[in-house]
């Protein structure tokens, strides 16, 4: 469970109560997102499918119908049948620069991963 968290842009960073540091993108473009999945996993494809059937025939073929894990991303099937994609990182600290840059947070560059994360959540939400 998230002890803190804030939204930027495509990105959701999260403070678990362990005090460690998650960063998510969830796209906005969720073909282009289900075409990286795809290609990474050299899954063939239909270019004329739409999000909704492309994302729940890569849920079928890479997890249970209604989400699958691919790599570092999640593929999702919603109750009302769209379809949500997002990304983890392995590496949470080059994505909280990544977004600091993006918003003009100026950080230390000695900041763990959690203090980055902290702190950058909390410039977020205006705190």
């Amino acid at each position: 469970m998230a002890a803190k968290s804030a939204i930027s842009g495509e990105y959701i960073i999260q403070k678990e109560e362990s005090g460690s540091i998650v960063v998510y993108r969830i796209f906005d473009n969720v073909k282009a997102s289900l075409r990286e999945i795809a290609d990474m996993k050299g899954f063939q494809y239909d270019p004329e499918w739409n999000v909704r059937q492309f994302g729940r025939k890569l849920c079928k073929e890479y997890g249970d119908g209604k989400l699958a894990f691919v790599g570092n991303y999640v593929i999702r099937v919603l109750e009302s049948g769209s379809i949500e994609t997002y990304r983890t990182y392995d590496v949470q600290k080059e994505a909280l620069r990544e977004i600091a840059g993006k918003i003009g947070f100026e950080y230390d560059k000695e900041w763990t991963v959690r203090q980055l994360g902290s702190k950058l959540i909390d410039f977020i939400n205006g705190k």
